[in-house]
């Protein structure tokens, strides 16, 4: 008797175990489904958030480059119209130039803090206002070949203001912006007006914004950077511009760089190439800790779903035991192993009630 009392908790048991963990296997099959879509939007309002955020934080660099070469030529306009208003006679002769031109040269240079301020005259000549000469007046000088350079002979292809992109001035050793007007009088060339102005100076407005931006010149070669090391030009920046060139304008794009996934966008500012990169971990670190922090959510649960569930099933199928002890008595009896035949005692509105009476 102590044996089939034991046979029969077993199946009991058993049967609670596997209602319990079909019950627990649904749960989990759900809740995988749940943190599988979780993942995904999450994944993607994160992206949309961080490119969001990127590209509001590479407008502010656009910004600062158009208001650097506004500003710029803005100087250049006023000074152009300056030398402009001097009388004719004023502008006729060598002699006359470097009297009233060269004053306000100097002037001008000062007033924006410019490498140079200069009048590139028709016959070849020169009048030059320098920054690492400040001391003295402005000289016209012969030995600086201005007709060949793109300053002067793109200023008188056009009437309005030319901007060089940056590039090594050889004589300066450093990179510089040129801006230059050509200058009539009474429909008179009088020259081409030029104003260097040092990438520098650029560099150190990118260098405020935030965000890891960075400008690129027509040569693919980085001039300004929010982080200096880009500068250095043993780096080798491919792989944004080739992933650059394959999404173009404004639209967020992944590269690898030293086996680390990055995140990056680009625009053209005029003659510049504008970018910002940040590692994918900004997108990736909260997305794996919501994942981790939800594994553990359902492993919790899952837990106290299946104790739960045991000693809820444990409890609703408690009249099976009596239902199995009487049916085991009325086959015994049957089978004339036993006289007596016990009822079956279930007091429930349910199906086991049903079966009892």
């Amino acid at each position: 008797m102590l044996k089939i009392t034991k046979i029969k908790r077993k199946i009991m048991n058993s049967i609670k175990i596997k209602l319990s963990l079909i019950a627990n296997l649904i749960a989990i099959f759900a809740l995988i489904v749940l943190g599988i879509v979780s993942f995904y939007f999450t994944k993607t309002s994160l992206y949309e958030s961080t490119l969001k955020n990127q590209t509001d934080l590479l407008k502010v660099t656009q910004s600062t480059v158009e208001d650097f070469r506004s500003t710029n030529q803005s100087f250049t306009r006023a000074l152009e119209k300056d030398i402009a208003n001097l009388p004719y006679q004023s502008l006729i002769t060598e002699e006359n130039i470097i009297n009233n031109v060269g004053p306000i040269l100097k002037y001008y240079h000062h007033s924006i803090n410019a490498l140079n301020v200069y009048l590139g005259l028709n016959n070849g000549k020169v009048l030059l206002s320098q920054k690492s000469n400040d001391a003295k007046m402005p000289e016209l000088r012969d030995d600086l070949d201005i007709k060949t350079k793109d300053w002067y002979q793109e200023a008188l292809k056009t009437n309005d203001i030319f901007v060089t992109p940056a590039y090594l001035d050889t004589v300066l050793k450093q990179y510089v912006i040129t801006y230059s007007k050509a200058i009539y009088k009474d429909g008179k060339i009088i020259g081409v007006l030029g104003v260097d102005i040092p990438s520098e100076d650029l560099q150190n407005l990118v260098a405020k914004t935030p965000g890891n931006t960075f400008l690129f010149d027509q040569k693919n070669k980085i001039f300004a950077a929010t982080n200096k090391e880009l500068l250095n030009p043993s780096i080798d920046h491919s792989p944004v511009l080739n992933a650059y060139k394959l999404n173009g304008d404004n639209n967020f794009f992944s590269y690898k760089l030293n086996n680390e996934e990055r995140l990056g966008a680009c625009t053209k500012v005029f003659a510049y190439t504008a970018c910002i990169t940040e590692s994918a971990d900004i997108i990736n670190k909260p997305i794996y800790k919501a994942a981790f922090i939800q594994a553990i959510v359902v492993i919790i649960v899952v837990v106290f779903s299946v104790i739960l569930l045991y000693f809820i099933v444990s409890k609703y199928l408690s009249p099976l035991a009596a239902i199995q002890t009487g049916l085991t008595s009325f086959f015994d009896f049957i089978n004339y192993k036993t006289k007596n035949v016990s009822t079956i005692e279930v007091k429930s509105n349910d199906e086991f009630g049903q079966i009892s009476n």
